[in-house]
């Protein structure tokens, strides 16, 4: 999916996938933006490398840089607090 946004969704010199202003793809995708890293320190896992993905990276910040959406994005600690914690219960509930 990153390949496909990379190569084939944010071409040329676009901020957002619309353009210069967020839509509703960009919406739809702000899970890469925030939740990809919060998956990523939950399983301890390195999915998202910026060098291989430039554009999508540029797309992540120039995103996570709008005050609507900064204002609005849940705590990436706290969520990744929270979401740790339910794993370790589910893992440690599959091991009694």
């Amino acid at each position: 999916m990153l390949d496909v946004m990379e190569e084939h969704a944010l071409t040329g010199v676009k901020k957002f996938f619309g353009g210069d202003k967020i839509n509703m793809v960009d919406i739809a995708f702000s899970f890469v933006a925030h939740w990809l890293g919060i998956l990523e320190d939950v399983l301890g896992l390195k999915i998202f490398e910026p060098h291989k993905f430039p554009r999508v990276s540029s797309w992540i910040q120039n995103f996570k840089s709008i005050p609507i959406i900064k204002d609005n994005l849940p705590d990436t600690n706290k969520m990744s607090t929270f979401f740790k914690r339910g794993r370790e219960m589910m893992l440690t509930s599959k091991s009694n």
